[in-house]
């Protein structure tokens, strides 16, 4: 998936796409996930074919961009990673925590989010490598083939059915305006700050460095603090001073003004953040603990996605009112100070 990936923003930047343009890209996924999770037939779907089928339109969203022809493919793009949110993310999600013992979730949350970084560590320079070497057409080509390592992987995965649509467990619980915040703060991380960096980095090589630097920063935390909130069996600490240090990093993004303050800023807001996610990611399993993981693991997407569309309308109404990219940034790293105090008036692990 990095390999495939990691490049697009900078390859829809190269080819005349701008802020708006690649922010409305990110809103074509949330929308098309929020499509699915609201209005997917309420059928029983075999985790394994979904997990595959969300492979594919992984593979789908970068293939259709390997050569620009105009401006729909933009959206076509923007289709295959919401159909890849719903039909891979949401059943892995819930494979991953299924299977995993209630004492030890904090651990599985950090092992969740220390695998990523991991692979990003050394594959997000390769790709900017081989595409100042051989071009982005063998990136996205080379990244698809690829793909047929996990794709062979999934003969060993559980079996496990599950259901996409929750919209009755949506109208039958209160809002979570938690998940909803942690959205806003996850899609700056992973639509705001791809995009700022355009402005920083001019090669494909320095940006896909850039991204193994992030990961570099990332990978030890998570497993770290995830393993520390089970000795100590409270996570209301880790919960609140991360989010309030996620949020605090977030603040000066918006006021860097060149390239070294740029890699320092995002360097300690990706950090702070995947110190706080696996937090916020054990907070929706014990606050839907009733109603089963894999209902969980959708609802907790759906409001994460409402969050992410907020986040992007937000920043892209603020953009057209003062044609400002750093004023959208600023404006919705603000909103984030919103984050600790909504979780706690909603009682995340507040005692009543």
């Amino acid at each position: 998936m990095f390999f495939a990936q990691t490049l697009i923003v900078f390859w829809l930047s190269r080819n005349g796409f701008g802020f708006a343009e690649l922010l409305i890209y990110y809103m074509v996924a949330c929308l098309v996930a929020l499509a699915g999770i609201f209005f997917f037939p309420k059928i029983k779907i075999n985790a394994k074919y979904s997990i595959f089928g969300g492979i594919l339109f992984s593979i789908l969203q970068a293939f259709v961009l390997i050569k620009i022809f105009g401006s729909y493919q933009l959206y076509l793009s923007g289709l295959f990673s919401g159909l890849n949110i719903i039909f891979f993310w949401i059943p892995y999600n819930a494979m991953h925590f299924k299977f995993s013992h209630e004492d030890s979730r904090g651990l599985h949350s950090g092992m969740y989010y220390l695998i990523t970084p991991i692979l990003g560590i050394t594959l997000q320079p390769l790709t900017g490598i081989v595409a100042e070497k051989f071009g982005f057409e063998t990136v996205f080509l080379t990244g698809a083939a690829m793909y047929v390592v996990p794709i062979m992987l999934l003969r060993f995965l559980p079996s496990f059915d599950y259901t996409i649509n929750v919209r009755n467990y949506f109208f039958e619980n209160k809002f979570n305006w938690s998940t909803f915040f942690q959205g806003i703060m996850l899609r700056i991380n992973y639509s705001f700050i791809p995009i700022f960096t355009l402005f920083f980095i001019k090669t494909p090589r320095q940006f896909g460095n850039f991204f193994g630097y992030l990961a570099l920063m990332t990978a030890i935390a998570s497993i770290i603090n995830g393993h520390i909130s089970d000795k100590m069996k409270d996570r209301k600490i880790f919960f609140y001073v991360f989010s309030v240090l996620a949020v605090a990093s977030f603040l000066p993004l918006g006021f860097a003004e060149n390239s070294y303050y740029w890699h320092i800023f995002a360097g300690i807001g990706s950090l702070s953040i995947s110190l706080a996610s696996p937090f916020w990611l054990t907070f929706n399993i014990d606050y839907y603990k009733d109603i089963g993981i894999e209902r969980t693991m959708a609802l907790r997407e759906l409001f994460l996605n409402i969050g992410y569309f907020a986040t992007l309308m937000i920043g892209l109404l603020v953009f057209y009112f003062t044609t400002s990219p750093k004023v959208s940034l600023i404006t919705v790293s603000a909103i984030c100070l919103f984050l600790p105090v909504v979780s706690y008036l909603q009682g995340v692990y507040v005692k009543k």
